[in-house]
């Protein structure tokens, strides 16, 4: 009778360790944020004065401050081409991104600053054919958002 009952002990823990092995592993913790990142190739001489821009921006063509910026330096450039990539982004739809430069010269903020380059934008269209990004828990590793800017 004792060993009897010491198997279907066993054969319940069996039974039940096997159950709980197969259950579903818990579901991955959804992102919180997004990461936008390309390459921006530039042409032309880079400017002896004033400051370069890239930004993430929440209107086309930007009339408030941008969602997100950083400043490009000549040295961060390699072979005219600079790797760019803005993490911890809140998911939401951007309207463009852009390059600009800050011309010291002009005082106005309305006329100082000089795009050179929009992912999805032509020159030719005055850049307003910039492509937006939406990034969300689904679509939360943009990569390969390349561009030109031309100086």
């Amino acid at each position: 009778m004792k060993l009897m009952k010491n198997l279907l002990i066993l054969s319940l823990a069996t039974v039940m360790f096997i159950a709980t092995a197969c259950e579903d592993e818990k579901a991955e913790t959804p992102p919180e944020s997004a990461t936008i990142s390309g390459t921006i190739t530039f042409s032309g001489d880079w400017p002896t004065t004033g400051t370069v821009y890239l930004s993430v921006q929440n209107t086309w063509y930007p009339v408030d401050a941008p969602y997100a910026t950083t400043t490009i330096s000549e040295y961060d450039i390699t072979a005219n081409a600079y790797a760019y990539s803005f993490t911890e982004v809140a998911f939401g739809t951007y309207a463009a991104i852009s390059v600009s430069w800050l011309d010291p010269e002009d005082t106005n903020p309305a006329t100082n600053q000089h795009i050179k380059g929009v992912y999805g934008g032509t020159a030719a269209a005055y850049f307003a054919d910039a492509d937006s990004i939406t990034v969300s828990e689904d679509i939360y590793e943009l990569t390969g958002l390349d561009f030109s800017a031309a100086f």
